[in-house]
């Protein structure tokens, strides 16, 4: 299983190639907002890794357990955002623009901001 540090360097990799994705058409821009969910992923990972020593492989796991435990209901709501972008990107034929990039940004930040003191 990967270490809180190899979750965060994946993270961290994810954000930088994010920044890299042009935004001129609607493929880069799903793409980006995926990425951005991948990185939130792997930032939760990381805390669980430190504080619990558990990797949660389902989705569904994860986003139930950012819910109950107390230093990750803070962040359900930007997560719930950004798993929101990052499945209708991959399955459903939505029409997105830069300003969610921008708000996808935003919401990993709020995450990123409040995981990497905890850890």
């Amino acid at each position: 299983m990967p270490t809180k540090d190899e979750h965060i360097k994946k993270a961290e990799d994810n954000e930088t190639f994010a920044d890299t994705i042009p935004t001129a058409t609607q493929t880069e821009i799903e793409w980006t907002l995926v990425v951005l969910f991948y990185a939130a992923v792997h930032y939760v990972e990381a805390y669980l890794e430190k504080h619990w020593g558990m990797h949660l492989r389902s989705h569904t796991a994860r986003d139930q357990y950012i819910g109950k435990e107390a230093n990750l209901k803070k962040i359900f709501s930007p997560y719930s955002y950004l798993k929101f972008y990052g499945y209708n990107a991959r399955y459903e034929v939505c029409s997105f623009t830069v300003t969610d990039t921008q708000d996808a940004n935003k919401d990993l930040a709020e995450i990123k901001n409040h995981i990497l003191p905890l850890l």
